[in-house]
């Protein structure tokens, strides 16, 4: 493994472009695809849970998200060669082995930074002018879908897919940290895209509840800002309050005639 991440190391920025987006796509439609397999069959079939926002997709709607992930996939692969390129004239220092006792606080980390880092963007991106000529492209998916989790104006996935290169320089990473992150984030990323709230008992600090939070801020776009845990809400005023999330679930749940 060791020497193969060296060669890696070694490639032609080309080709790191290359693998850092077929590799997204791969994760992004093969997690997309298990995530609507499993909200649309099998949690129902169980029993487990239930579907949040019962409005049908608007026509056309998938495509589009398809189309928009695409470019936003594209973008970050440029990021993916950003990142190779500064290791390279030593402005960051990327640990190019495998050490198996590093890897899980690595990506702890790196998911504890992403949450602040998504919760400054998406603030950002809800300032009037932005949200209306760059993020309205990612509302647009009122009944969100696996499908819109990557839905961006491409002026969105530049300023979120520039999560790794703050900190790139203030920590030495492994690469297996780096490549195994997106794996992570876009796995959270569909709790919050999946429409299908599996803890509906519970409370909104419970981690699985990311999926009622974020349908919550699709509908009620001013609140929940955060990514996967509430504390940036809670901390900065902007988790949506209990009772008025109540009344957007029982408008959600009532289908359109």
């Amino acid at each position: 493994m060791n020497a193969l991440l060296l060669q890696a190391r070694a490639a032609p920025l080309w080709a790191i472009y290359v693998f850092t987006v077929v590799g997204f796509a791969t994760i992004y439609f093969g997690l997309g695809a298990l995530t609507a397999w499993l909200t649309g069959h099998v949690f129902p079939a169980l029993g487990v849970g239930r579907k949040l926002e019962l409005r049908p997709v608007r026509p056309g709607q998938i495509g589009e998200e398809v189309r928009g992930s695409l470019r936003s996939i594209a973008i970050f692969g440029v990021y993916g060669v950003a990142a190779v390129a500064m290791d390279r004239v030593g402005w960051t220092h990327i640990v190019w082995n495998v050490d198996l006792f590093r890897l899980p606080a690595e990506l702890l980390l790196l998911t504890l930074w992403n949450e602040v880092h998504f919760y400054g963007c998406h603030r950002l991106l809800h300032l009037p002018w932005l949200y209306r000529k760059v993020h309205h492209d990612h509302h647009r998916s009122v009944a969100p879908t696996p499908w819109s989790t990557f839905s961006f104006h491409w002026g969105e996935a530049v300023l979120l897919g520039s999560v790794m290169l703050p900190v790139l320089p203030l920590f030495d990473f492994s690469a297996p940290a780096l490549v195994l992150f997106p794996v992570v984030s876009l796995t959270l990323n569909n709790l919050g895209h999946m429409n299908y709230d599996l803890v509906p008992a519970q409370g909104t600090w419970h981690p699985l509840a990311a999926s009622r939070r974020h349908a919550l801020h699709h509908a009620k776009v001013a609140w929940n800002l955060g990514f996967l845990l509430p504390f940036m809400d809670r901390a900065l005023g902007t988790a949506l309050p209990a009772h008025e999330g109540d009344k957007v679930l029982q408008r959600a749940s009532k289908p359109s005639a």
